[in-house]
């Protein structure tokens, strides 16, 4: 007997640039439609890039927009007119909306993508929606844990479904024939979370340590002026290229020779699992995720957030070590590996399998 496609509803604030929003792009594009048949439902409309890409890959998509019980309204009305077998909701405010949406309706998949809190309504919202949902997927163990103890999420209803990376978009350079000066970089929105002046700082002391080094901060966001203002005050403007929102990331990645993350928290980076998939050695801080990506000493090290002299030591000692560098390299591909698309849509197809009580085709 053939066994219909389970048609799931993924449902997300919005679809502007960031890692959640790559990822569900990659997974919805990933799965077998045999099995699987998603809708994505953007409680926004702020659907660029991602919407014309999911629409161009032929997903459907549905955009809500206006005031919040509109939304909840439209959500609930778009759901049962698709026929929705299952909802996975994407990061804490498409949570609360698809809890809300599907009281008393079919089976929801809530997720977890990083560690925050979100304030008190939305907090709580999420710790309604955690406890009735048939499961909850979290990216790394550090965000499981954090939403077990912040949140009161159910245990026994958690999987950890790690981020997925596209292995062909995303690889290494083919060896160098000539020497030439070595490159940082680092890939994120310019806001606080990601504590870009610790880029500048350390950048400045990695200088006087590694001459010729160039660094590249690739993103863009509200403290770009401050970022401009602090590399010309550290006389950094010929080294250091704010290079702003770049489509072109992974060749940027591809010419580098190390990557930096200096976030002061994180849930599991996408950032790093591209730079690991580029052959980069990777110096971190150890926020969120990070652990379960980089081992120290093998694919690069990890380090406290803040701490600029771990920092600088960590990465000159790997940039004035040839034999050191080579060997990050090839840990750093061998990692990524680990995160291919295929594993990803299997571990939640597994997971919407046991959140409908059955196996799918």
């Amino acid at each position: 007997m053939t066994v219909a496609p389970v048609r799931v509803g993924m449902v997300i604030g919005q679809l502007t640039t960031g890692g959640a929003e790559g990822q569900l792009r990659l997974l919805c594009e990933g799965f077998d439609p045999a099995q699987v048949t998603p809708t994505v439902y953007c409680m926004s409309d702020e659907t660029t890039p991602y919407g014309a890409l999911l629409e161009r890959a032929g997903i459907p998509l549905r955009v809500l927009a206006g005031g919040r019980i509109g939304r909840v309204r439209g959500l609930r009305r778009a759901l049962a007119a698709d026929r929705i077998d299952l909802v996975h909701s994407w990061l804490f405010i498409a949570n609360a909306y698809a809890w809300v949406a599907t009281r008393g309706g079919g089976p929801l998949v809530t997720s977890a993508r990083n560690c925050k809190r979100s304030g008190r309504v939305l907090d709580a919202l999420n710790r309604r929606a955690f406890r009735a949902s048939r499961a909850v997927i979290v990216n790394s163990g550090p965000v499981r844990d954090y939403i077990e103890r912040e949140y009161g999420a159910p245990a026994e209803r958690i999987s950890v479904v790690h981020n997925a990376i596209d292995l062909e978009r995303f690889r290494p350079r083919p060896a160098d024939a000539t020497p030439r000066p070595p490159r940082v970089v680092m890939v994120g929105r310019l806001v606080a979370q990601k504590n870009p002046l610790l880029f500048v700082t350390a950048a400045r002391a990695l200088r006087a340590r590694v001459p010729g080094v160039h660094f590249q901060l690739v993103g863009d966001g509200p403290l770009r002026a401050t970022l401009e203002a602090a590399v010309r005050s550290a006389g950094l403007a010929a080294c250091v290229e704010l290079t702003g929102e770049r489509h072109d990331v992974p060749e940027l990645l591809r010419e580098a020779d190390l990557f930096w993350l200096t976030s002061d928290w994180e849930g599991l980076s996408n950032a790093i699992i591209e730079a690991l998939a580029s052959g980069l050695p990777v110096v971190a801080t150890n926020v969120g995720g990070a652990s379960d990506l980089v081992a120290a000493g093998q694919e690069g090290f990890l380090i406290t957030p803040g701490d600029a002299t771990s920092l600088v030591e960590r990465s000159a000692a790997i940039l004035s070590d040839a034999a050191l560098h080579a060997r990050m390299r090839a840990a750093a591909r061998r990692r990524a590996e680990a995160f291919s698309l295929a594993r990803t849509v299997a571990a939640t197809a597994a997971v919407y399998a046991r959140a409908l009580g059955r196996g799918l085709a």
